[in-house]
Parts: C-alpha cells; sequence; structure tokens
C-alpha cells in the first residue's frame, strides 16, 4: 500500500475526530450533524494518497474540504465546527502537531493567516465548546485511556475505509488523480 505510515496517520486521527466530538458537544442536534460529518471526515486523503504523494493528496484536501482556511468557500457553522474538532484532536493522534485548537488558533491569529471575522467566529465555538485555553490534551488520563485503546492500523482497515468512500462517487478526487497522471504528477499507473 502506497504512503501506508500516512493511510495510519489519517485513520487513526479520524478515530480522533470522532472522540473529541463526542467528548466536547453537548447539543444533540449538533453532534449528530458533525459525527455524520465525522464519517468523511478526510477520508479522500486516504484515496488520494494511493494515487500521489502525500504532500500533494494534502494540498488538494486543504484546498477542496470547507473545514480548511484554505477552502475559498464561505464557512458555515457546521465548517467551523469541524475545523476545531479537527485542530483539538490534532494532537491525540499527531505527535507532529502537538498545538490544541485554541494554541492554534493563537498562531494563525499571530501570524495573520486568519482574518478578525473568522477568527472571532472560532473563538466563539471554542467557547461553545468549553476549550478557549492553553492546555496540554496529551496529559490528561482520559486522553491517555483512548490513545492506549487504539488498535493497531491494517491495510485491510484502510482499504475498507476506501472503499467506502468510492461508493460515494468521489468525481472530483478522481478526476484530480486523472489530470496528475496525464500531467506526470503523480507516479500512479491506474487509469
Amino acid at each position: 500500500m502506497r504512503n501506508f505510515e500516512w493511510c495510519v496517520y489519517t485513520y487513526k486521527h479520524r478515530m480522533a475526530f470522532q472522540y473529541v466530538a463526542k467528548k466536547f458537544i453537548q447539543d444533540p442536534v449538533l453532534l449528530e450533524k458533525i459525527l455524520e460529518r465525522g464519517k468523511w471526515h478526510d477520508l479522500d486523503k486516504l484515496l488520494l494518497y494511493q494515487f500521489m504523494d502525500w504532500q500533494q493528496a494534502i494540498e488538494f484536501h486543504v484546498k477542496k474540504r470547507p473545514h480548511h482556511l484554505e477552502c475559498p468557500v464561505q464557512k458555515t457553522y457546521e465548517d467551523l465546527v469541524e475545523m476545531i474538532i479537527d485542530l483539538e484532536c490534532s494532537p491525540y493522534t499527531k505527535p507532529d502537531k502537538p498545538l490544541n485548537a485554541f494554541d492554534f488558533l493563537q498562531k494563525l491569529i499571530r501570524q495573520g493567516n486568519v482574518d478578525k471575522e473568522t477568527a472571532g467566529r472560532l473563538l466563539e465555538v471554542l467557547h461553545a465548546f468549553g476549550i478557549d485555553f492553553s492546555y496540554d490534551v496529551t496529559q490528561e488520563a482520559e486522553t491517555k485511556a483512548f490513545l492506549d485503546a487504539l488498535p493497531e492500523v491494517t491495510e485491510e482497515m484502510i482499504l475498507l475505509e476506501i472503499l467506502e468512500f468510492v461508493r460515494t462517487d468521489p468525481k472530483e478526487e478522481l478526476d484530480f488523480i486523472k489530470e496528475s497522471q496525464k500531467s506526470g504528477n503523480t507516479e500512479a499507473d491506474f487509469w
């Protein structure tokens, strides 16, 4: 399997996303919406990793998914919530991304990488979830228990996730893979 280590990284991140959503979202209607979004959260990357290098897959992902600031669409409240959950769960499974959502947003603000309106809306989401402060999520006993319970991720587990995504008709991703192949920007020889 191509980019297996990045597939494992993303697979575990998806598990953490579900866990963190359940941990912080109290409103049952919003939780249901975010857990539904969580079923598809970052699944496109698992497919794209099979046809191109991981950097190219991530670049495509962040430009096309509205839970990323790089995606140039107007953000809905659910997009902002997904963004916060995405950031908050990153330190759980991503050693290279140790900042919680609040600390990461503060970094973006200091660097001028988020506009004032979006920053304010994101801070409101953080406040609503009671996580509008700096802390180390990896030091919490509950977090350690979650991490200890994570399964060893296999190729079969990843392939089942990719198949689930392919069933949704990911036309945009498949077109991108084809174009990358035609232009020589990927090593994939699938089409």
